[in-house]
């Protein structure tokens, strides 16, 4: 079964409750497997069987929840959700604001005769207040009630309108208390915070949008004898394109003429520019140098590195971590307790307290403007977005939010050595001949057989056979052991290159002792060694050499700070991979260790109980990397180990492994900070609005508060320093 992912832009939603009733619409639509709704980033993320489920009808669902949707395109709506609700929201603020103000005045200083306004003043300031900045919370509720449902929009809508048209008999002298001056300010501060909280999510989204806005909307496409400007969504691949100094590439591709430099540092974090050249790659959205470049188009559209980047962004910030599902749960059917808590409250304290309707009203006002449960719904959806949105800026794509949960968790994080420790770019630093072989042949039948192979190992033959300017025979039959060896008939002969255990398990292949003394005399030395076999007769001794990365022992000791054990897995020999161990400071080693072998170590130490980081790059890794409880791929490694990794490091910096967990902690801080202040504004701003005389235009700035204060606390992790 082929699934599908497709994300849609919600207008209208408000609250926590709004995107738990969205959710459960599009789960009722046939073929959907999976929906995340994200109330800060107004998206819902939906999972669904290929060609099973059109685009209609997951739109026609969110339209019966009361909402309207339409399919999110990075390029066309990363700004205008955020621009329409200022346009929604800011002249309504400005208007507020100016009508607001003396209703306030007389609100705070009623017993001054300066600021005592008539019931028909006090009304001529409401009336605009409450039909004209108050429109959208009245339309948004009126238009959930004809479907049978509720909001925070319900609560905002239906206290102030309790208000307000309770006031309306004092102006023809009925016995009334007047709320005009509460149903002002209550509109006025909550259309505020609401102003406040899109500046603030836009704040969030701001690494987002950078990464979108890398991709250049026009290319110069060669036709014949003619250049061409074309927008980027016409290039197809195959085409040549011309990339003029200074201007961003705009699809992924290859360098066909000209040689120059490309500044990569805001795909990939690298400050250097990267040397480009003919058979050079190149990636949409980084800025080509000071020469032209003349490339031919190989990925296109969403295929393009930039745009797999900036969806697995995307993903990951619509991801819900695991602590949210309690908030989901409360927020689900919050709406509904207030609304019975109101009405409970009101007769409470008619019947019991004994108070006039006036005095209860004041009370069921301030019940439900207090408890609107915005904090409550931004708690966690806005942190994980500014998690993952800090982690991207330093080209770390963190890929389900509850990653943020498990980093806090890990007591073990497992290095792979090779790639991953070590520079990944072994050279060859001797070849031993045995027997009547000579150097150049066997170099020969050794790149024939690596040729189409990615391990670091075979990288080094390549590199010598390149140098030498061999020609390489035919080779047929190859077999390959992932972590040991590999082998095949090279001009008829059978061939072998690995480690001495697999070169010895070949049948009819027996190293002699002075064999096996210069290979321990080589790992000795700290060095990597290889066996070749020829006609089943052991016929060389290939030496190689991984320099350390610079930073790998400085790296190993920060996580070591951050309460972590560092182990170390590598497929060298015992002596080559002690002497690494010694040397980057690891607390435990294991050497001679296959793909397989990765993994069960692995589970030897989850079997123990401790929770298993995994580092690796390179092909054998992907099994280890799924195995573990958090997988970091080093993102110059191979596809496969970035598609097996929670955590992917898109430079291959090893400082970002700590980065990507100092990140992770800090945001899943966030995330209880932001958790714990929702939980306790409701838990004791309910009581205080049942039991005390709270002012419903105080209720109302403590509700908008209770918001903004969330998203403050979330915005402190882009002042961090990791």
């Amino acid at each position: 079964m082929i699934l599908t992912n497709t994300i849609l832009s919600i207008e209208g939603m408000h609250c926590a409750s709004c995107a738990s009733r969205i959710e459960k619409q599009l789960k009722t639509v046939a073929g959907v497997h999976f929906v995340s709704v994200n109330l800060a980033s107004n998206k819902a993320y939906v999972q669904t069987e290929d060609q099973q489920t059109n685009q209609s009808a997951l739109e026609e669902a969110v339209k019966q929840a009361g909402y309207t949707a339409h399919r999110y395109v990075p390029n066309e709506h990363v700004h205008t959700s955020y621009e329409e609700h200022e346009r929604r929201f800011g002249w309504r603020l400005i208007l507020g604001g100016f009508l607001a103000a003396p209703l306030l005045m007389h609100h705070l200083w009623m017993n001054s005769t300066l600021f005592q306004f008539s019931p028909w003043a006090q009304f001529a300031f409401a009336v605009p207040l409450y039909f004209i900045v108050g429109y959208p919370f009245h339309y948004s509720a009126i238009k959930l009630l004809l479907s049978g449902q509720a909001s925070m929009d319900t609560l905002i809508s239906l206290g102030t309108s309790v208000a307000f048209f309770a006031s309306l008999p004092a102006l023809w002298g009925k016995p009334a208390d007047l709320y005009f001056d509460t149903t002002g300010i209550i509109l006025f501060l909550v259309t505020l915070g609401r102003y406040l909280e899109n500046r603030s999510k836009q704040k969030v989204n701001r690494a987002l949008e950078k990464l979108v806005q890398l991709t250049p909307r026009v290319a110069h496409v060669l036709k014949e004898t003619q250049q061409v400007d074309l927008p980027v969504e016409m290039v197809g691949i195959g085409d040549q394109l011309c990339v003029r100094p200074g201007e961003a590439i705009p699809v992924d591709g290859e360098v066909l003429e000209g040689k120059g430099r490309a500044d990569e540092s805001l795909l990939t974090g690298e400050s250097l520019p990267v040397e480009k050249r003919p058979g050079s790659a190149l990636f949409a959205g980084t800025l080509n140098g000071t020469t032209t470049l003349i490339m031919r188009a190989q990925s296109i559209g969403e295929e393009t590195a930039l745009s797999h980047m900036i969806r697995l962004v995307e993903e990951a910030q619509g991801s819900k971590a695991p602590v949210q599902k309690m908030a989901d749960r409360v927020a689900e059917i919050f709406v509904p307790f207030v609304l019975v808590l109101a009405a409970a409250t009101l007769l409470g304290w008619i019947y019991i307290g004994g108070v006039n309707w006036t005095v209860a009203f004041q009370h069921v006002v301030a019940v439900l403007v207090i408890a609107c449960p915005c904090a409550l719904g931004l708690a966690t959806p806005i942190a994980v977005m500014a998690g993952v949105g800090v982690a991207a800026q330093k080209s770390i794509l963190i890929r389900r939010a509850e990653v943020l949960e498990k980093t806090r968790k890990m007591d073990v994080i497992v290095f792979d050595k090779t790639g991953t420790l070590t520079e990944g770019r072994p050279r060859l630093m001797d070849v031993m001949v045995v027997g009547k072989n000579n150097e150049e042949q066997l170099l020969r039948y050794a790149g024939a057989l690596e040729m189409g192979t990615n391990h670091p190992l075979a990288s080094a033959i390549m590199r010598e056979v390149m140098v030498l300017d061999l020609i390489l025979p035919k080779v047929e039959k190859i077999t390959e052991t992932p972590g040991a060896g590999i082998q095949g008939w090279v001009e008829g002969r059978p061939v072998a290159i690995g480690t001495k255990a697999y070169i010895e398990s070949l049948e009819g292949v027996v190293a002699s002792p002075q064999i096996r003394a210069n290979v321990e005399a080589y790992r000795q030395g700290g060095q990597t060694v290889s066996l070749m076999a020829v006609d089943s007769k052991i016929a060389g001794i290939l030496v190689m050499e991984d320099a350390l990365r610079a930073q790998s022992k400085e790296v190993l000791t920060q996580l070591k700070q951050l309460g972590l054990q560092v182990h170390l897995l590598t497929g060298d020999g015992e002596v080559v991979a002690q002497k690494v161990a010694d040397r980057v400071g690891a607390d435990a080693v294991k050497a001679n260790v296959t793909p397989e072998g990765k993994v069960n170590y692995i589970k030897e130490l989850q079997a123990k109980g401790l929770k298993v980081a995994m580092v690796g790059d390179g092909y054998n890794d992907a099994a280890a990397l799924m195995a573990a409880d958090l997988g970091i791929a080093v993102g110059t490694g191979t596809d496969v180990a970035k598609e097996a990794g929670d955590i992917v490091l898109v430079q291959g910096d090893l400082h970002k492994v700590v980065e990507a967990i100092q990140i992770s902690r800090a945001t899943f801080n966030i995330i209880r900070q932001n958790l714990f202040w929702a939980f306790s504004y409701n838990l004791l701003a309910l009581p205080l609005a049942i039991f005390t005389q709270i002012p419903p235009s105080l209720a109302a700035g403590a509700m908008a508060l209770s918001s903004i204060m969330v998203v403050l606390n979330t915005l402190r992790l882009f002042g961090k320093k990791f």
